[in-house]
């Protein structure tokens, strides 16, 4: 009786144990994060208001935002978003992609928001620095161009 009392003692740990051990998906994720911090950008778990087609109402999105900030915030600085549906007051900025306002854009940018066009939901260009939206689906080399489109971005005045 005593050994029967063990084992199940034994068992209800390693069940307690295993539930709390973080998911295959979960490990990616924190994989991705490290990289991301490896390119010095900030990762937050936060979410984001975006507006639907006709800018009316806006819907909350639980995302991760992946930032960095300029040294000293932009003077002057207007705010520009940039999202990959079609919002009708935003211009188009190349393929699949709209702007809250026209900025010279890169080619080399254009190809990385192309490329990426169904992975991220939304960048903020903001005074103090970009953010880059997303939810995590995707390798490393979709952190790498990531990092590619939030240093581009950092050069919008």
């Amino acid at each position: 009786m005593t050994a029967l009392i063990v084992v199940f003692i034994t068992l209800s740990l390693m069940g307690s144990a295993l539930w709390v051990m973080p998911s295959k998906r979960e490990r990616e994720k924190m994989a991705l994060r490290m990289l991301a911090r490896k390119h010095g950008i900030n990762v937050q778990l936060t979410q984001v208001a975006l507006p639907d087609k006709w800018d009316k109402v806006t819907h909350k999105v639980s995302v991760c935002g992946y930032r960095k900030y300029h040294e000293k915030p932009l003077k002057e600085f207007a705010d520009l978003n940039l999202y990959p549906y079609e919002v009708w007051k935003h211009d188009s900025i190349c393929k699949g992609w709209y702007a809250s306002r026209p900025f010279d854009l890169p080619e080399s940018l254009a190809k990385l928001l192309e490329k990426h066009h169904g992975a991220f939901e939304a960048i903020e260009v903001a005074p103090q620095g970009v953010s880059l939206f997303w939810r995590e689906r995707g390798d490393e080399a979709v952190v790498d161009d990531a990092n590619a489109i939030i240093d581009a971005l950092l050069q919008v005045r």
